[in-house]
């Protein structure tokens, strides 16, 4: 008999009122069972909150994906993992999202050549898809493939707090030669926008250009096709 494949999802948890009206409610109403839900709470940075979730999960052999979701979003499960499944299962593939964009600028990706779509509070951010391959998603929704689980790390000494974790991973699996892409994703992100901790988010995105000061010189996809 085969191995039963299986999909995780990771979620970050900074409010279980929150979570437990969104994310973790969508979940559990498709039928996902609370072993293939993995919870890190009471985190001083998502960048070790994920590598522990990448720790626990990065052996099985039975992984088809790993979805790390923000607590605040909704998603159809049973169109997600239809989606999902063939797009991580292509060894070309990496990372897969939302929402996300080529040539970023800065950390603010918006400002770089979009792509994608999402539902959110404030309304529908359309990018279309006409080209799916971008450099980075956003983190409201990161789905990794078996590749991507086994091969990289957030990058804790050169981050901290709660802003770049995305962006910092998708342009290493840019640099291993592996696509990221968007992908028409039933969800929805309940969200009030802004940035948060606006002066962290600057520290982060001044870490990601010197980090990746090549790819902020020149502008192009960082390796890959």
């Amino acid at each position: 008999m085969g191995l039963v494949l299986v999909m995780l999802y990771g979620i970050c948890v900074g409010d279980d009122e929150r979570f437990a009206k969104r994310t973790a409610r969508s979940l559990r109403n498709a039928g996902v069972p609370e072993d293939r839900i993995i919870t890190r709470r009471d985190q001083s940075s998502i960048f070790h909150a994920y590598n522990s979730v990448l720790s626990q999960v990065r052996d099985m052999p039975d992984l088809t994906g790993l979805v790390l979701v923000h607590e605040d979003v909704t998603v159809d499960v049973a169109q997600l993992e239809a989606t999902l499944s063939p797009l991580l299962a292509d060894p070309s593939i990496g990372i897969v999202g939302a929402v996300g964009a080529r040539r970023i600028p800065s950390l603010a990706w918006w400002d770089g050549e979009p792509a994608g779509r999402c539902q959110e509070t404030r309304g529908l951010v359309e990018y279309g898809f006409a080209d799916p391959d971008v450099d980075v998603v956003d983190g409201l929704l990161m789905a990794l493939s078996p590749w991507a689980v086994r091969t990289l790390e957030f990058d804790e000494r050169t981050f901290s707090g709660f802003h770049g974790y995305d962006a910092d991973l998708c342009l290493q699996a840019r640099h291993h030669g592996k696509r990221v892409v968007v992908a028409e994703l039933d969800l929805f992100h309940h969200t009030t926008g802004g940035y948060g901790d606006k002066a962290a988010f600057d520290r982060s995105d001044a870490a990601l250009r010197r980090k990746w000061s090549s790819y902020f010189r020149t502008s192009p996809s960082v390796g890959g096709p």
